[in-house]
């Protein structure tokens, strides 16, 4: 057999180099001092395709992560494939945003009707909230997160973007136009550093905030349309809508 050419052995070298570059790293495009100490890089270390029409949110508890989705009345359990394990039929429409309370039962948002219902293990939907402070058509609730005082934290998604926050009696506590993009597609409180995170479809961003619900920490995310936030520890969950993909991230120093 003859010898490869050298530009045969010049594209053969740098493909093998593309294959042994590690996980994409991703640096903080801003940071406030009150970040200091807490983890600030992100890895990307896999993507899949997400067997989901138009994933919308992402929730992880009890060591499964799940999605909804606006084109259809469903809860689906994902595996990190993108795979799905389960669903459960809601009945909803527009789904927009998923989050689990403290009882481990599922709260959905209709977006249209700026409503968000608890869910029972079989799929029927009780105790509406209504947000009339986020009745706005297409610009609705975009995401739902606890907090670390079980709070209920709800996303605005723009014109403008907003976070308000009930109390356990449903009381609105707390209600705060977002300064730091124009829009919100996902909220998600991660445990391990006690902090609420946001996310911005137009942006392609992710936000780190601090108790005023600033931003002490905030990367610029490889992804179009990002529409879905979890945390499973170090590792950060992201669904794209349009492009139907989950991508894993690791967030260290």
């Amino acid at each position: 057999m003859s010898n490869p050419s050298p530009i045969c052995a010049l594209i053969a070298t740098l493909v093998a180099g593309c294959a042994d570059r590690g996980p994409t790293e991703i640096a903080p495009f801003t940071q406030s001092g009150k970040a200091d100490g807490l983890p600030d890089r992100l890895r990307k270390i896999d993507d899949h395709k997400l067997h989901v029409d138009e994933p919308s949110d992402l929730v992880f508890t009890d060591g499964r992560l799940y999605t909804v989705s606006d084109a259809h009345g469903m809860i689906y359990e994902i595996d990190d494939d993108g795979d799905v394990q389960d669903k459960l039929d809601i009945e909803g429409r527009d789904l927009e945003a998923v989050t689990v309370d403290a009882h481990g039962e599922f709260l959905v948002a209709d977006e249209s009707r700026a409503r968000i219902w608890h869910i029972d293990a079989d799929g029927s939907r009780h105790d509406p909230i209504d947000i009339p402070e986020a009745e706005d058509g297409n610009s609705g609730i975009e995401g739902l997160t606890f907090g670390k005082d079980g709070h209920l934290l709800i996303a605005k998604e723009k014109d403008p973007a907003r976070i308000i926050e009930l109390d356990a009696h449903g009381n609105v506590v707390r209600d705060q136009k977002v300064h730091f993009s124009s829009d919100v597609s996902a909220l998600t409180y991660n445990p391990d550093d006690k902090h609420l995170y946001a996310l911005s479809d137009e942006d392609h961003s992710l936000y780190r905030l601090d108790s005023e619900w600033a931003v002490d920490t905030a990367w610029k995310l490889p992804i179009k349309h990002p529409e879905g936030i979890a945390f499973d520890g170090s590792i950060l969950y992201v669904a794209s809508d349009s492009e139907e993909r989950l991508y894993l991230f690791e967030l260290g120093d």
